[in-house]
């Protein structure tokens, strides 16, 4: 068993070139001993962005607090506190804070 508290966790830029005002914690990775899924937080601020890309796994994302869009290859979608998204496998995808910080949980495979 492994239990941390996010405030303790260092926060780290996310340092990809199309990457805007955007940091990262690691909660839970692989040196924690995590088997199958690695949990991480995001935290935007205002009118910063993750990358547009995609990979080969899902994740899974619950947004903690702020507005937002998630973008898709042909769409996007308002995000607030309290959403859950799917992103498929080889899905291209990118989050984008508004007006004020966007901050959500992200899970992956390991």
């Amino acid at each position: 068993m492994h239990k941390v508290n996010a405030s303790t966790v260092l926060e780290a830029p996310v340092t990809e070139e199309d990457a805007k005002a955007t940091k990262i914690k690691w909660l839970i990775s692989e040196k924690d001993g995590a088997p199958n899924f690695l949990m991480r937080q995001f935290t935007l601020q205002a009118g910063g962005f993750t990358p547009f890309h995609s990979h080969d796994w899902e994740h899974e994302v619950y947004v903690l607090e702020g507005h937002g869009k998630v973008r898709y290859e042909e769409r996007e979608e308002a995000i607030q506190p309290g959403d859950a998204i799917l992103i498929n496998p080889n899905e291209k995808h990118q989050f984008r804070a508004g007006t004020d910080v966007l901050k959500f949980i992200c899970m992956v495979p390991k």
